[in-house]
């Protein structure tokens, strides 16, 4: 099984970017790290905002309602304000998507393929975790042995975008697997042991 590497960003759906981006630059610390306006499609769009301190990167997002409520917005709507998705860095995207697709994962989307300043960035997103919860996962793929390559593309992001407005446009409702086929009762798996340094 290919592993993780870690969780490349985290992203928030926010109702007010400006307020938001102040909170983490002035307050918090952060630093921006990479902002484009009117990402996503004609019918509607987001401004996006990604911040980081130290390794930690979190992306801002603020809906542009046009000829239809932005997919940020809804999720506010259904949700409030917070944590969207939880991106995880791999180092062998298309080897992880077969391994979950294998394993009845489902995804909003093809990978999609951009280039940041410092090489190839792939993406590409689940359904959400449960039912009734708009939280899903996104898997990334950057430029191996280069730290600085931690940007975003907008052509993959808009890209990504699009996937959730599609799903939303055709009332899409599916999880990341189909909870009713999975064997019950759940096997509770036992933690693997660890020591914490002294």
């Amino acid at each position: 099984m290919k592993e993780a590497i870690g969780i490349d960003h985290v992203t928030l759906c926010v109702n007010n970017l400006a307020a938001t981006r102040y909170l983490f630059t002035h307050i918090l610390g952060f630093h921006v790290i990479w902002a484009a306006q009117d990402v996503g499609s004609d019918t509607s769009s987001m401004d996006t905002v990604v911040v980081q301190r130290g390794d930690a990167k979190i992306a801002l997002m603020q809906g542009r309602n046009k000829e239809q409520k932005s997919q940020i917005c809804e999720f506010i709507e259904k949700y409030g304000e917070g944590v969207q998705h939880i991106a995880l860095e791999v180092d062998d995207i298309d080897a992880v998507c077969r391994e979950w697709e294998a394993r009845g994962v489902r995804f909003s989307g093809d990978i999609k393929d951009g280039r940041d300043g410092f090489g190839p960035l792939r993406q590409r997103f689940t359904y959400p975790l449960f039912p009734g919860c708009g939280l899903f996962l996104e898997l990334t793929q950057r430029q191996h042995g280069l730290e600085e390559s931690k940007t975003f593309v907008r052509a993959t992001v808009e890209a990504l975008y699009r996937d959730i407005e599609r799903d939303q446009t055709r009332g899409i409702t599916r999880t990341i697997v189909d909870y009713e086929t999975l064997p019950l009762p759940f096997e509770t798996a036992e933690a693997t042991s660890f020591q914490h340094a002294s």
